[in-house]
C-alpha cells in the first residue's frame, strides 16, 4: 500500500493533474448545494451538453477550448434563465430545446474539424490527465471567480431557495442573482469538462451535495460535508484509474455513486434499525 502511494504520489502524469482535479472537487462540492437547493440538476445536464456547441466552435475555429465553452455554457444558462415563463414555455421545455439544438450542432462542427484536432472521448467522459498548462490557468482563473461569487452571495441564493417571498421582502435583489446563479452554474459545467466530460459533469454537481444531505442540517455543516465527499471522491477515483487504468471522470462518479448509496442506507438503518 505503502509503494503505491508513493508511487501514484510521485508520478509526473499524477502530479500535475492532483492540483486542478482537487480544485474542480472544491468549487463543484460548493456549488453542487445550489444546484440541489435550487432544483437545477436538469439545467446542469442541459448546460453540459449545449457546452458541446462551444467545443464544436473552438475546434472549427482554433479558439481557446475551454473559454469558448464557458461563453457558450454561460449564454445557454442565461437564455434559459430569462426564457418567458408565457407561451407554453418553461425551464424544462426550454432547456429541452437549447440541449437538443446546441448538442446537434456541436455534433456536426466537431464532425467535420479532423480526427487528429479533437479527441471526442475526452470531450464527452473527461481525461484530466490531458489538463494543459493554459487549461490549469484557465481552471485556476474560473474556481477564483466562482468561489468569489459564492462568497459574495451564497447566504443570499440560499435564502432564494427556500423562500423567495421572504427573500424579496428583505431587499435581496432575487431576480438579478437568479441570473447570476445561472451564470455561475454555466462557467461550473465547464471546468468539470476536463474532469468529468460532458456526460458526467451532472455528477460532480449533483452527487457531493446529495451525500451531503442526509447528515447535514446548516448551510456552513452541508457545505463541510459536501465538500469532504467530493475531495474524497475525486481522491479516490484518481488512485482507482491510477491502479487500472480506467478513465478518471467514470472512477470519480462511482466513488460519489457509492458513497451516496452508503450514506443513504446508514440514513435509512439509522431511522429504521437504531431508533427501534
Amino acid at each position: 500500500m505503502i509503494d503505491f502511494f508513493n508511487a501514484f504520489f510521485n508520478s509526473p502524469v499524477m502530479a500535475g493533474a492532483l492540483f486542478p482535479a482537487l480544485l474542480i472537487a472544491v468549487v463543484t462540492s460548493s456549488m453542487s448545494m445550489m444546484v440541489l437547493a435550487h432544483r437545477l440538476s436538469f439545467l446542469t445536464v442541459g448546460v453540459s451538453h449545449a457546452s458541446l456547441a462551444g467545443l464544436g466552435l473552438a475546434v472549427t475555429l482554433s479558439l481557446p477550448l475551454l473559454p469558448t465553452a464557458a461563453i457558450t455554457a454561460v449564454t445557454i444558462a442565461l437564455l434559459l434563465a430569462l426564457l418567458p415563463k408565457r407561451q407554453g414555455i418553461n425551464e424544462d421545455t426550454g432547456t429541452g430545446v437549447l440541449f437538443a439544438g446546441s448538442m446537434a450542432l456541436g455534433v456536426i462542427l466537431i464532425s467535420t474539424a479532423n480526427s487528429y484536432e479533437v479527441d471526442l472521448f475526452s470531450l464527452l467522459f473527461g481525461n484530466i490527465l490531458t489538463v494543459s498548462e493554459q487549461d490549469k490557468v484557465w481552471i485556476s482563473w474560473g474556481s477564483g471567480f466562482v468561489l468569489l461569487s459564492l462568497m459574495l452571495w451564497a447566504r443570499s441564493w440560499w435564502s432564494m431557495a427556500f423562500d423567495m417571498v421572504t427573500a424579496e421582502a428583505s431587499g435581496i435583489a432575487t431576480s438579478k442573482l437568479r441570473l447570476i446563479l445561472y451564470a455561475i452554474v454555466g462557467l461550473t459545467v465547464v471546468m468539470c469538462v476536463k474532469l468529468a466530460g460532458i456526460v458526467l459533469t451532472t455528477g460532480l454537481l449533483v452527487l457531493p451535495a446529495a451525500c451531503a444531505w442526509f447528515w447535514g442540517r446548516s448551510m456552513f455543516s452541508l457545505w463541510a460535508l459536501s465538500l469532504s465527499f467530493s475531495l474524497a471522491g475525486t481522491l479516490g477515483g484518481l488512485m482507482w484509474s491510477y491502479q487500472y487504468d480506467w478513465p478518471s471522470g467514470a472512477a470519480i462518479i462511482v466513488i460519489l455513486c457509492v458513497l451516496f448509496v452508503l450514506s443513504w442506507f446508514s440514513s435509512w438503518a439509522k431511522q429504521h434499525i437504531f431508533e427501534v
